[in-house]
């Protein structure tokens, strides 16, 4: 992969993950209608419709100018209130949520296509209103064209409708958190759908002597092109483990792959596996499940913050993780890419339980660590991943060791003795859990 097409595929990137994508393509798909209604105006077939079927409406150029320009005066006012509201509210999600899910609430695509409809319109009707000469006769009036723009208006005033219910939905915290947690169970879907572990892999060698191989750019990573990776691995004969993901940030000059040869004198090679990896300065777009889980927790540790107080959004947070914690548990295992040869090419392992627990559980915990129902819902997060693990047994050292370290900031922060007893009954349930696997975790005191 050349230089010019990592180039136009980081810019291709950027676009399609632009709020204006869809409303500058429905805005040119109406300006390129408007100056073919202009055209088919013209035509003896749209004169014979106008004789036989529109010869009701009212010709007259005055009347028709006037209700071209309502129509669009009518439709910059919508338009104009439409942007107003979506400022409105991605400062409020900024203010009371997190920055993080402003992309979640401008890449809704039926808003974009509101916003494009509205733009449509006001581009079609002027183009219609341009048309307009003084002097001109009856037989001259876009008759045709302004139902057009009349069947557009009301459209633009239905979807506008729509749109202030949508957006009012829109910047509920259940609404939010809630699809944040479909779109994060669905990219681990697509990813466990997309890394099953390949049994070829469990025979694999070790890649515990691979070379580890520095980075030349810098940045969030925003997309990995593996088909081409691949190709380039067979061809080279080399085994490469990818240890990062989507949306990670790798500083230049340090390792971020491992390869079972070395390639320092190999600077053509080098360039070629680094082309396969795309990279941007701003936070990538892509929607990924770290990201998801990252996006839940700072929604949590927001609603924490002294200046929006708002506990229940933060326990309905935790909630949620719990069950993308959950759907982690059963999913986590290693992928690998082949060739037509079957010989193992490309290893992509998953983030590992215990770093997920710690860096999306520790800020709620940080920020609420004075809070009984904060802590008491953490707790009851890792039981319920407990006693999903009580058969295979797993991760039990590692949810022993997130229930230990909840349970000692408990013992620090929390001194009234009723909340103390309710944070123990807890513990007690999670003792019962952990009978089987032959631990205990302490009461507080």
């Amino acid at each position: 992969m050349n230089r010019l097409y990592k180039k136009l595929l980081q810019h291709s990137l950027s676009i399609t993950s632009s709020i204006a994508l869809w409303p500058s393509v429905i805005a040119l798909m109406f300006t390129g209608l408007g100056f073919f209604v202009l055209y088919f105006e013209r035509t003896p077939l749209a004169t014979y419709l106008e004789k036989k079927i529109l010869f009701l409406v009212n010709t007259e150029p005055e009347n028709a100018r006037t209700i071209l320009t309502t129509v669009a005066s009518g439709t910059i006012t919508l338009m104009v209130f439409s942007f107003s509201m979506v400022m409105i509210v991605l400062s409020q999600a900024t203010s009371n949520l997190s920055p993080r899910v402003i992309p979640g609430l401008i890449s809704n695509k039926m808003n974009q296509v509101v916003l494009g409809v509205n733009i449509g319109t006001i581009l079609y009707t002027l183009i219609l209103l341009m048309s307009f000469k003084p002097g001109e006769e009856n037989s001259s009036v876009p008759v045709l064209g302004i139902l057009l723009a009349v069947l557009f208006a009301v459209t633009s005033v239905c979807l506008f409708v729509y749109f202030i219910h949508s957006i009012s939905r829109a910047i509920k915290p259940d609404t939010i958190l809630t699809g944040i947690y479909i779109a994060t169970a669905k990219a681990l879907e697509d990813e466990v759908r997309h890394t099953e572990e390949n049994k070829i892999l469990k025979e694999a060698e070790s890649t515990e002597q691979f070379i580890e191989l520095p980075s030349k750019e810098g940045g969030y990573l925003r997309q990995i092109e593996l088909d081409t990776l691949n190709k380039l691995a067979k061809k080279e004969d080399l085994l490469i483990e990818v240890p990062i993901s989507i949306g990670k940030f790798v500083v230049p000059g340090l390792p971020f792959l491992r390869l079972n040869k070395d390639i320092a004198d190999r600077e053509d090679l080098h360039a070629a596996i680094q082309n396969c990896f795309i990279f941007s300065l701003e936070e990538v777009m892509v929607f990924s499940f770290e990201t998801g889980l990252r996006q839940i927790t700072e929604v949590a540790v927001k609603a924490l913050s002294p200046g929006i107080n708002d506990p229940g959004t933060a326990l309905s947070a935790i909630d949620f993780l719990s069950l993308l914690f959950l759907r982690r548990m059963q999913s986590i295992a290693p992928n690998c890419m082949l060739d037509e040869h079957q010989q193992i090419r490309i290893i992509k392992r998953p983030t590992p339980l215990e770093d997920l627990l710690y860096r999306f559980l520790t800020p709620i915990r940080t920020y609420g660590k004075a809070d009984v129902m904060v802590m008491r819902k953490l707790l009851l997060c890792l039981n319920h991943l407990l006693y999903a693990d009580k058969d295979q047994q797993a991760y039990t050292q590692v949810l022993a060791r997130q229930i230990n370290t909840v349970k000692d900031d408990a013992d620090t922060n929390i001194q009234n003795p009723e909340d103390r007893q309710e944070i123990n009954k807890v513990l007690k349930t999670i003792n019962q859990n952990l009978q089987k696997q032959q631990g205990q975790i302490a009461l507080l005191s």
